[in-house]
This record gives C-alpha cells, structure tokens and sequence, in this order.
C-alpha cells in the first residue's frame, strides 16, 4: 500500500507527481496440488516450457553494489532533507516565484541535462560495449515526470529541452503532470485541460505513484507504437526522487526497467544519469549533473551562470568506467 508519508507530501501544490494512485496489493500465489508419484517421471520426459520471467524482481536496480550504496545513500538524504511531510508544510512560506526552491523552478533550472543530451546526439558519448550511445536514442522519447504544467510559463524546464535545436530534432519530448483527487487545486492535468491552452509539446497523466511497469508505459502508449528506439526519463526535484522512500525509489527503477526492458534507457534521476542497454535487468551510473546547479535546493544558482559558455566538463562529472566523452 501507498505509504502515508507520500500522501501528505503531495497535497500541496508542487513540482512533482500528485495523483493518488495506490499501489496494487501483492499477489498470492495458489498452492501448488501434490502430484502423484506415478506421473512425475513422464513429466520429466515432456518439459514444460518455463515461463518468461524478467530478471529483475530480486536485484538491485544499479548493478555495481559501491555505486548503489551511494546512490541510495543520496535517496535517503534528499528525501529526509526536502521530501519529508515535515517539509511539504514549509513550502507555503519559502516561495520562489509560484513555485519552491526545493522543487523544479525556472527556465535553465535543469539546463545541465540540455548539455549532456546535446553531446550525446553530437555522437560524443561512446560506452566501449555499446558504441555511439547517441545512435540508440534517436528518435527516441523524452518523458519528463513532474513537468508543473500550470507553473511559470508552463512546464519550464520542459520548454528548455523543445525549444533547443540542438535536441528536439532527435526526440519526442513530452511533459506529464498529475491528478490529486484530494484536492481540486492539484487536478492538474484537468485544470491544464479546461484553460483549452495547449503547450507546444503533448502532456500526459502519471500516477502520484509510480511503481509497476504499467505506470511508464500506460501514458506513453500513444507513442511506443511503430517505434523500438531509445526511452529518456527525467525525475529530478520532482516526486520520484524527492518524495518517495527509498524503498519506494528502488521499486520505481525496477519497474522502469521492466517497463523498457526491449530498449536502452536513460533515466536523468535527481543529481544521477542512469543507463539501462536493452535486455540488461539493471542500471550502470554514466555520470552526474553539477548538483551544485540542477538539483541545489537552497539558492538559485541556475539564474547566475553564462549558460552560453558553459562547458561539458562543468556541466556533468562522466564515470569513465562506462562511458568516454570524445
């Protein structure tokens, strides 16, 4: 079930996922009937073929064990620090435009992500087992969860990625919201619906929590059609990588994994970028953005940089043991 925690957190307006969605209560299995002794040695003889089963449900979702401790070593801390429903209750008095600090805000906010995807589709980034890791992921889709559709200009961070020439050529780039039935304030998908005001780029409905293979793909059902190639999601300030528990993080990967397990996959996930290659039940950690800009939730150093000059190097910090920069 949905842990009260996440509830509380999402009922006031913000950044991130805000849609009631409980999780689905565990399946019990049936018990199996004894078999007869007699037949057991003609059911050897014709095997049954054994059922497709992912390898995914009892690993971890980043494959190097160091890289995962420190990795869930940061889901704690950014989630006791600003996801907690001690802090949700701040956001009301610490604004920052109509948003918050410690959420998505402002144009350029996570403009480090524009830099390494520019790299990317530049055919700069190569993995020496997968090659061009630009070439699996043209043509692919860009999933932004927890777009603030009604905040700003409309899903900010979003319009960064559509509008750079550099990017929207080579993605589908949608934006998603939710719906929190808890309070007609934070339907946001209906609210953005009724203006009769459409952004430049689609917008789709995500589930307060996301946590089954069904959740990614459900929204995006409209655009997996006809098409195999490379997924990009984005959860940084936002639910996912904020507001949800650790072991609620590490069930949201799993089922991403499930998900896009037929595609290579990144996932920008808070301060991390993530890189599944198809048919792995797991991810490596390929880099960081700078967290000193992108996921800082104390000072708005996104409005202080020349965004013009900016290097790769200073945008994101590339674990070259699984990708070089060229």
């Amino acid at each position: 079930m949905q842990s009260k925690e996440v509830q509380q957190n999402y009922k006031s307006p913000r950044r991130g996922p805000t849609l009631n969605a409980q999780a689905a209560p565990a399946e019990k299995s049936a018990p199996i009937p004894a078999r007869p002794p007699e037949k057991i040695s003609a059911e050897k003889s014709v095997a049954a073929e054994p059922a497709k089963v992912l390898p995914v449900a009892s690993t971890r979702p980043i494959q190097n064990p160091y890289e995962f401790r420190d990795f869930m070593r940061n889901v704690e801390e950014e989630h006791k620090k600003f996801g907690t429903a001690e802090r949700a209750k701040r956001y009301k008095k610490r604004k920052y435009g109509n948003s918050v600090v410690e959420q998505r805000s402002g144009r350029k906010r996570l403009y480090d992500h524009n830099i390494f995807l520019r790299t990317l589709f530049e055919g700069r980034l190569a993995s020496p087992q997968y090659g061009d890791l630009g070439e699996l992921f043209k043509d692919g889709i860009f999933l932004d969860i927890g777009s603030a559709i009604l905040y700003g200009e409309g899903a900010d961070t979003v319009r960064d990625l559509h509008e750079d020439k550099k990017i929207n050529p080579h993605l589908t780039i949608i934006a998603s919201d939710v719906n929190d039935p808890a309070q007609k304030k934070t339907m946001y998908v209906d609210i953005y619906r009724a203006k009769g005001k459409a952004l430049p780029f689609p917008v789709v409905e995500v589930p307060l929590l996301i946590e089954k293979p069904s959740h990614f793909t459900s929204p995006l059902k409209l655009f997996l059609k006809n098409s195999d190639a490379g997924i990009i999601l984005r959860s940084a300030n936002a639910g996912p990588d904020l507001y949800y528990t650790p072991k609620q993080v590490q069930k949201h990967l799993r089922a991403a994994v499930l998900a896009f397990y037929e595609r290579d996959l990144i996932y920008f996930f808070n301060k991390y970028i993530l890189f599944k290659p198809k048919k792995r039940p797991d991810f490596l950690i390929i880099g960081e953005i700078d967290d000193s800009v992108g996921t800082n939730h104390r000072e708005t150093t996104w409005e202080e940089i020349d965004w013009k000059t900016r290097t790769f190097d200073e945008a994101v910090k590339l674990n070259t043991q699984h990708v070089a920069y060229e």
